[in-house]
């Protein structure tokens, strides 16, 4: 029997909904504030994944421009109705937190094939968030959705409500129903999943906060309305395996939960799924927090495998609750090969971004992009703090040790113009190698410039000339620092841009967000919006 390592999606693949058609398998997770929004993983021996997918790319209806951090898509399901042969995607599109009002609206939509095209979406109400559609043997579907509470007094953060939805009207009809408050004491319930196995539906959730008291939870009944009895040992799944009570409590992080001898943080938002062999698997979100509790890569995806027990209830295949930082793989599927750290070679051949690239807020379009013979050219626009219209593609830093080299050519003309690589988290929090201008002595120069908390610094005082306005810039990842460095050629040897820089603070716990650490290469331009940045090509290198 092969052994699968978690995590099997490394760096920020959140919140992931699992499925399998035949023998393939396919998991959505989600992106927030960064385009496409969902991203689909295909694999067929659940160890390795390819990203194959985005549903919402060309979708007009969804716009994340001014998105806060950390609206935009949360927590997609991606089910499959053996009926009528359809793929459907249901999710949210937070718009907004304040208040803790919550404005979210919920969305399903459907298609023939995974790869699209799907439909328009359909909006099914804006009661909460987490919902998730529900294929029942009689051809009827339902959806469970978080109702987010925002009265006081009442058990915050709400229940799971139950509603059907008739797809030939393209609505919900009925009234909800509340199935459940929580399946266990330690609030937070959120990320509702309805399954039918051997006369029961079962209620999959996530409780404890999406921090360090995450756990999966089961729930059960024979009516799908309920009423639901819960796993008299739950949670099934989590890093703290012992009974705590912190229901009402709106805390998600919840850092004093931390477990030190649990492989795996923040193990919860799980999704079942069956196997061609007759064997169970649940995918969850996971972390893995350096020293200090910095989640710099922010929430991954593992999988854990379970069996059935004699009364009807699910446990991890070792007997415990639990996250393992591997578990068996499918009795008699071999690996196509040996899990490999995820590596980037982009040299922009090709008329299309690689899927892996991802743009914060807006869209990627020719407006700001454009493919060369040489590469890719990009225009400047906002700075990296604006959530509107920016000029920044980045991809999802999957290892503590990662090694980003990409080759720019650029000559700018006024101060306000910079372009280079950049670690980014969000537009308050972001550190920039740049080549910009030097107006006193009329040259390129490189430097690396932080935003912290909505922070500008400029970290060297002193600007390092480029005389011919191209260079190969990199940053090296150490755990938690970061050595940028340069050269101007490819026959020189690279020198340090500066110390190295604490990057603990580019984290979910820090930021108190939950994406995760991204590198790219940007430009902007306040001048008047007409520099273009030159970009031969982008490689990552991930050491572990």
């Amino acid at each position: 029997m092969t052994e699968i390592q978690n995590p099997i999606l490394p760096g920020f693949t959140p919140d992931p909904s699992i499925l399998r058609v035949g023998e393939d398998y396919y998991i959505a997770t989600l992106t927030f504030h960064w385009n496409p929004g969902i991203q689909v993983y295909h694999s067929k021996d659940l160890a390795n994944w390819e990203l194959i997918a985005h549903p919402l790319a060309d979708v007009p209806e969804v716009d994340l421009r001014g998105t806060m951090t950390p609206g935009g898509i949360w927590a997609p399901d991606l089910s499959y109705d053996n009926q009528t042969k359809l793929f459907w995607m249901t999710y949210s599109k937070m718009n907004n937190q304040d208040g803790r009002m919550f404005d979210a609206d919920n969305y399903t939509m459907s298609a023939k094939s995974i790869l699209g095209p799907w439909s328009k979406p359909v909006y099914l109400n804006s009661i909460g968030f987490d919902p998730s559609l529900f294929h029942d043997d009689d051809g009827r579907k339902w959806v469970v959705t978080l109702e987010w509470e925002t009265r006081l007094g009442y058990q915050h953060p709400g229940a799971i409500v139950l509603e059907e939805f008739d797809p030939k009207q393209g609505k919900l009809i009925g009234d909800p129903v509340r199935i459940t408050r929580g399946g266990t004491d330690r609030g937070a319930q959120e990320a509702p999943h309805l399954y039918k196995h051997d006369g029961y539906y079962y209620l999959m959730t996530a409780e404890g906060g999406t921090g360090y008291g995450h756990a999966v939870v089961l729930q059960r009944s024979k009516n799908i309305a309920g009423p639901y009895e819960s796993d008299p040992q739950n949670p099934i799944i989590t890093l703290t395996p012992y009974y705590y009570y912190r229901r009402n409590d709106p805390d998600a992080g919840r850092p004093d939960l931390y477990n030190p001898d649990a492989p795996l943080q923040k193990a919860g938002h799980g999704s079942l799924v069956s196997t061609q062999t007759g064997e169970w698997y649940v995918a969850h979100l996971s972390a893995r927090p350096l020293p200090g509790l910095h989640s710099i890569l922010g929430r991954e995806t593992s999988l854990q495998k379970m069996v059935w027990t004699d009364d009807g209830w699910l446990r991890m295949a070792d007997g415990s609750n639990l996250a393992k930082a591997s578990t068996p793989g499918m009795t008699g599927v071999e690996l196509e090969h040996a899990q490999r750290p995820f590596t980037l070679i982009d040299d922009f051949g090709k008329s299309t971004l690689d899927l892996h690239w991802l743009t914060p807020y807006g869209r990627p379009n020719k407006d700001w992009l454009t493919f060369q013979d040489q590469g890719l050219r990009m225009r400047g626009r906002q700075s990296f703090f604006s959530r509107m219209d920016v000029s920044l593609m980045a991809t999802a830093v999957t290892g503590f040790h990662e090694t980003v080299t990409t080759k720019l050519k650029f000559k700018p003309i006024h101060f306000s113009q910079s372009a280079g690589l950049v670690l980014y988290y969000d537009n308050h929090n972001w550190l920039f190698e740049r080549l910009s201008y030097d107006e006193r002595n009329d040259q390129t120069v490189l430097d690396v410039v932080q935003a912290k908390d909505g922070e500008r610094t400029e970290l060297e005082p002193i600007k390092i000339p480029v005389a011919s306005s191209a260079a190969e810039l990199r940053v090296t990842t150490d755990d938690a620092q970061a050595q940028f460095s340069w050269r101007e050629n490819i026959n020189a040897k690279w020198a340090p841009v500066g110390k190295p820089v604490d990057i603990s603070y580019l984290s979910d716990e820090d930021i108190d967000g939950f994406t995760g650490l991204m590198v790219g290469i940007g430009a902007w331009d306040a001048y008047r919006r007409e520099s273009y940045a030159d970009f031969g090509w982008f490689t990552t290198e991930t050491q572990g």
